[in-house]
């Protein structure tokens, strides 16, 4: 993974060496990244409030534009639950706000890097109505469409196509997602979730909302 910094301080490769002791694979560098395309699997942006929520648009278009695509954990030193948020809404896989130990982070990307890559032992594709997954490539089209998705949403429409049409719960949603009980992560990331989806699909009517359940995806015509 690689720790990227506005400003690479001591305190940085601190935490890299915190996390080397983890078991971790680690680099450090400055934003300059962003001037090319990615080439880590997965990448732990850390800044202040106003930066993070400045830059987050610039930082999930970059990774977007990579297939496979990264997955992105937002560290914000400074932040609460409303930096939170409009991170994971922005595209973000996962974001952690104020002090937070080498621990936690190490839990946090092992979880995103799970998601990123997950093992199927059949491969192979599941398709439901408009939606086909390639569990080899982990690509997603729709309507004959390609859609690039995080690795949140893809945990998310991994589950929708295997419930086929029937309603999952944001509970459900938020395991299949996060699944690991030591990362506090409150069900209206769900929602960010789903919103993004319907923002990326041909049809954003093809997620239903299930009053007083949850989602379902849209039933075979």
């Amino acid at each position: 993974m690689v720790i990227a910094a506005a400003v690479v301080a001591p305190a940085i490769h601190a935490l890299a060496r915190e996390l080397g002791r983890h078991s971790l694979s680690v680099e450090v560098a400055t934003a300059d990244i962003l001037r090319e395309p990615p080439a880590a699997a997965t990448y732990l942006f850390t800044f202040d409030a106003a930066i993070g929520t400045a830059l987050a648009p610039r930082i999930v278009a970059w990774a977007d534009a990579s297939s496979p695509r990264p997955g992105l954990i937002g560290v914000v030193d400074d932040g609460g639950g409303a930096e939170r948020e409009a991170l994971l809404a922005a595209g973000f896989d996962d974001v952690v706000a104020g002090p937070v130990s080498a621990r936690e982070i190490s839990a946090r990307v092992r979880a995103v890097h799970r998601r990123v890559h997950w093992t199927i032992a059949t491969g192979g594709r599941l398709r439901y109505g408009a939606f086909t997954l390639d569990l080899d490539t982990h690509a997603l089209w729709v309507d004959d469409a390609a859609i690039v998705l995080t690795s949140a949403e893809l945990a998310v429409v991994r589950e929708l196509i295997k419930a086929r049409g029937k309603p999952l719960s944001r509970t459900q949603l938020l395991d299949a997602a996060w699944g690991d009980a030591e990362l506090e992560v409150s069900e209206r990331a769900v929602d960010n979730v789903i919103l993004r989806l319907r923002r990326k699909l041909p049809r954003p009517d093809l997620v239903e909302t299930v009053r007083s359940v949850g989602f379902r995806l849209a039933p075979e015509s």
